[in-house]
């Protein structure tokens, strides 16, 4: 069994199974539909890389662009005189690490609860890099990543994905946290009452944030910002070596803050690293994750290029039926073109798994233990 999943890593980066590589488009829309997307979607583009720029202050401008587009500096200048405060929950013991369920309030009354895995390794003289592991669309997501299984069937299920990937790394010696992302948390969601928004709480958190001037993505952000001012404060963490992964929502959440936050030295969005849009206008994102205007800013390679020099590796599944495999390799080519700007080509990767929509720790975990104690060289 070892061996034919060896074999199908093998033809995956040789390209041997096509199937996902077809060039045809992901969608097909009826042709009036298809020229009204084409026409509107694509945008001013006025932060997108272009070469030839000033790879800094392009940089230094598109960081800030986005930051007041997503509504993230509207809550900055809110909330600036507000200080998070933590709660640090019962110890538990395992044979490699300690676990506590903690909680943070990121601005008044709103609490995110968050694991925190700390190996036995880790000390004051001996401080541990960093994991920071934001879920996605699942409920139990905090519970999932952390290894804490409310049933056998939710063990199950977690583990054929390898989805305790915050349990994953405290083994490997990082000090982990496993938070509740906003919106998809069943402790940090809003009801969708009388199903107004189609019975998604994610969607109802998308609709009261637009009124209010900000956007999911923005609360999340702030959220994963708020617990890493926190988590480099510990006199265990090594606050030179943060990593930071999820999967699918979690994904989308890594790369924006590692897109905005220079603390993320090294970032593994996995199953999520898509376009705004497919060629054919298709879009590939969950509502929750969508910015009013992005288009009029850039798109997905650009966030990647922000994330450079910075360590970046992309990982999809050929089977995941939420992405399209050329549409992604395409992007991945126009992130390529920021790091070789940036002079950094050999900084940024795109790996493919052999299954669907799930972690990969295979291809994760070689080069997340490589740079993430020696990231930024």
């Amino acid at each position: 069994m070892k061996c034919r999943f060896l074999f199908i890593l093998v033809l995956v980066e040789l390209g041997v199974l096509t199937g996902w590589s077809e060039p045809g488009p992901f969608v097909k829309f009826p042709p009036t539909v298809d020229a009204y997307l084409e026409r509107i979607q694509k945008g001013r583009q006025e932060h997108a890389f272009k070469p030839g720029r000033n790879f800094v202050k392009w940089q230094v401008s598109a960081r800030a662009a986005l930051v007041e587009l997503i509504g993230l500096k509207q809550m900055r200048e809110e909330f600036a005189d507000f200080h998070p405060r933590v709660i640090v929950g019962e110890v538990h013991e395992t044979g490699a690490f300690t676990r506590s369920l903690c909680s943070i309030e990121t601005e008044p009354g709103v609490k995110i609860p968050f694991y925190l895995l700390i190996p036995r390794s880790a000390s004051r003289d001996n401080p541990a890099p960093v994991f920071l592991a934001p879920h996605g669309h699942d409920l139990l997501g905090l519970h999932s990543y952390a290894g804490v299984f409310r049933t056998e069937e939710h063990r199950k299920k977690v583990m054929s994905k390898h989805g305790n990937i915050a349990e994953q790394a405290a083994k490997r010696g990082y000090i982990t946290i496993a938070p509740a992302t906003r919106g998809l948390a069943s402790e940090v969601s809003i009801p969708d009452l009388k199903g107004r928004h189609g019975n998604r709480p994610c969607r109802a958190q998308l609709m009261h944030c637009l009124i209010a001037g900000r956007t999911p993505v923005a609360e999340r952000v702030w959220d994963m910002q708020c617990i890493l001012d926190w988590i480099e404060k510990h006199p265990a963490a090594d606050p030179m070596n943060i990593v930071m992964s999820g999967n699918s929502g979690g994904g989308v959440l890594t790369t924006y803050t590692a897109a905005i936050d220079a603390r993320i030295r090294v970032a593994v969005p996995s199953c999520s690293f898509a376009p705004v849009a497919a060629k054919g206008g298709y879009i590939f994102h969950c509502d929750c994750c969508m910015v009013p205007g992005i288009r009029n800013w850039g798109d997905w390679k650009d966030l990647g290029g922000l994330i450079a020099p910075r360590r970046l590796l992309i990982v999809h599944g050929i089977e995941d039926s939420l992405h399209h495999r050329p549409t992604v390799e395409k992007v991945f080519g126009g992130v390529q073109e920021i790091y070789n700007s940036a002079g950094t080509p050999g900084h940024v990767l795109l790996k493919w798994g052999a299954s669907g929509h799930r972690f990969y720790p295979e291809l994760m975990w070689p080069f997340i233990d490589q740079h993430s104690r020696g990231a930024g060289k």
